[in-house]
């Protein structure tokens, strides 16, 4: 079967606000470069989220041509971070795994960046670049796959929801490729892994959504009904288990995922 993809998204700051882009470059392990590279530390130098802190979803990081981090603010505030800023410091990320934070290497952005994460939020919190050992770490993905068919699905269970890509915070929205195709909502999740003309992905996991599909990125507030209908949406395909919206895909070695790609996709009905 085949599919076209008709977005790309890039979340260069981990739990803020990404950019759409033309195209999504692959590393030599499958990774997307420049996605989830830098993230937001609290006063304990831990991880945290949006949502912990729905007024993230106002901060927009975007990666320049240069590799540097364009740092931008609902309120105008903006700083450009060079790819390699920062001084050294240690932070720690919980692992769902061994149900712990463990440590990892990063580098503080500097105070400039976290007086833009002040003033959106009103908490002390800090900008930090992450190592690859981080970025990349045991229980972290790659690339979160969505279709637009159970994008709308998720807007005819609950029509006030906005933005819904952003909100999903999908990479990668496959469409059918003619609307006599017959792409059904959440055919996704049978994916095993699909064929780009320039990269090739395997399947690594389905995605567990937590709360943050639910922060209204206008408002940066909590909307429970988005929540509910995800959950109504999930349990109608896996009845007990945990909330699932999207597949992780990674690729298989390096490549380039365009919008307008025609892929072929792997499909497990068993």
């Amino acid at each position: 079967m085949h599919a076209r993809i008709s977005e790309l998204w890039r979340y260069p700051v981990k739990s803020c606000a990404g950019t759409s882009v033309p195209a999504l470059t692959l590393d030599a392990q499958g990774w997307p470069i420049g996605d989830r590279g830098w993230a937001v530390a609290n006063s304990a130098h831990e991880l945290t989220w949006m949502g912990e802190h729905p007024s993230l979803t106002w901060v927009q990081g975007e990666q320049l041509a240069d590799a540097s981090l364009l740092l931008k603010a609902r309120d105008g505030q903006h700083c450009q971070l060079a790819a390699d800023a920062g001084r050294s410091v240690t932070v720690s990320i919980w692992s769902e795994t061994l149900r712990q934070h463990l440590p990892y290497e990063g580098w503080d952005a500097g105070d400039e960046a976290a007086d833009l994460l002040r003033r959106m939020t009103g908490a002390d919190l800090r900008l930090v670049r992450l190592s690859t050992a981080a970025r990349c770490r045991d229980g972290a993905q790659a690339l979160h796959v969505l279709s637009q068919a159970s994008l709308d699905a998720w807007r005819q269970a609950h029509p006030a929801v906005n933005r819904r890509t952003q909100r999903a915070r999908a990479n990668v929205v496959l469409e059918a490729v003619a609307e006599d195709d017959g792409f059904p909502p959440f055919l996704e999740d049978l994916l095993r892994g699909l064929r780009a003309p320039h990269a090739q992905l395997a399947s690594a996991a389905p995605c567990l959504r937590c709360v943050v599909p639910a922060v209204d990125p206008v408002m940066a507030t909590l909307d429970d009904g988005a929540t509910a209908a995800l959950t109504r949406l999930s349990a109608e395909r896996a009845p007990g288990e945990a909330v699932r919206f999207g597949v992780y895909l990674r690729g298989v070695g390096p490549g380039e995922l365009r919008v307008g790609d025609l892929v072929e996709l792997d499909l497990n009905f068993a």
